[in-house]
């Protein structure tokens, strides 16, 4: 039994890595002639082109696993069948559970590497092929860049931050406004300083004014030369690149959250992505969830391309539902959790239902 269970997932990998491989390949033919035009205008070298294409592969990899874990399951099991494999295990006493157990093992296995590339790999990748695209070929001189001017911040401690200028190099600050909020009379204090410098562990202003409230408004202003004063942001937190959605990891954008969260921003936006990012490659279980019982059924009634029509359609249209449901959620229809899993939770009970009811001669049993 172990046997043929083996040979089952050797051949479900070995498909897996074919099909995986042409659909890369499709797609990275079809975005070359899209895009050679733009780097052949730009005069952009042969190395940046090759380079922008090797560092693709991560991202459209990712991207298409789920495609490809359906197509490879199709093939598998009607190439089971067809050769009477499938019938002759089944005579063996191998359950059709026991039989495609190693797609589902296989497949679980490939949504876990898709989370971890989009984790570890991918961000790192996407960022370099951003770079050669929007920074070289499309000259934009903002994409990388740390935002140094007319910046807002909500800190730590809850004190909102406005700044004219940022050097951060220099690590210094002008125009600088400190607002301390109170839940009972609005604004506590109000720090204004000319220029900010951060020495050693702190920052110093320079030629400012402190100015305190109470209940009944203005109680007192000091002015100062140079002071220093506790407060919870380093020039760290406002060195920030901006980074594109697909150049941030999932920690980065559960943090990216949490700061938006904190300075008082709708984050109902990111939480749909982070939720879609997580849920993404998982959508390669699902599928193969499906595609067993599917293609078991249709290889009754009918060859290989009628089994894999039977499969494309049903992929399409959880496609297009799972689209329609974050497409919902972003406009705040659905909430983040149920716009991004809603759909694969759905279709997970949909392919149990059909594993279930297997020997049932209809294609959809009802």
């Amino acid at each position: 039994m172990m046997i043929l269970k083996k040979y089952v997932l050797f051949l479900f990998i070995k498909i897996y890595l074919l099909t995986a491989s042409g659909l890369v390949g499709i797609f990275l033919i079809v975005d070359f002639f899209e895009r050679v035009d733009e780097f052949m205008a730009k005069n952009a070298p042969l190395t940046d082109l090759v380079s922008y294409y090797l560092y693709k592969i991560p991202f459209v990899a990712s991207y298409m696993a789920p495609q490809a874990v359906l197509l490879a399951t199709v093939i598998t099991l009607a190439s089971l069948a067809r050769n009477n494999e499938f019938t002759a295990m089944k005579a063996c006493g191998i359950s059709v559970t026991g039989i495609t157990f190693p797609i589902i093992g296989a497949s679980t296995l490939i949504a876990l590497l898709v989370l971890t590339s989009s984790e570890f790999v991918a961000p790192i990748t996407n960022q370099k092929m951003n770079y050669i695209f929007f920074y070289k070929v499309r000259n934009k001189a903002t994409y990388g860049v740390i935002p140094k001017n007319n910046l807002w911040l909500k800190a730590k401690d809850q004190a909102i931050w406005s700044i004219d200028s940022f050097d951060p190099v220099k690590s210094t600050l002008n125009g600088v406004i400190i607002l301390f909020p109170d839940d009972e009379i609005g604004i506590s204090k109000r720090i204004d300083a000319r220029t900010a410098i951060w020495s050693v562990d702190k920052w110093f202003f320079v030629d400012g004014y402190v100015r305190q409230f109470n209940e009944a408004g203005l109680l007192s202003t000091e002015y100062f030369e140079s002071r220093s004063f506790a407060v919870s942001e380093a020039p760290k937190d406002f060195a920030k690149v901006r980074k594109r959605p697909e150049e941030m990891s999932l920690r980065e954008m559960y943090a990216t959250i949490q700061v938006h969260a904190r300075e008082g921003k709708d984050t109902s936006q990111k939480w749909i992505e982070l939720h879609r990012n997580l849920s993404y490659p998982f959508i390669s279980i699902v599928l193969a969830l499906l595609a067993i019982p599917l293609s078991l059924r249709s290889s009754r009634h009918g060859g290989i391309l009628f089994c894999v029509g039977v499969n494309l359609a049903m992929g399409f249209v959880f496609s297009f539902l799972y689209a329609i449901s974050i497409s919902l959620g972003r406009g705040g229809t659905f909430d983040p959790i149920l716009a991004a899993w809603g759909p694969n939770l759905l279709f997970t009970a949909l392919g149990f239902y059909l594993l279930l009811t297997i020997d049932s001669e209809k294609a959809f049993p009802i």
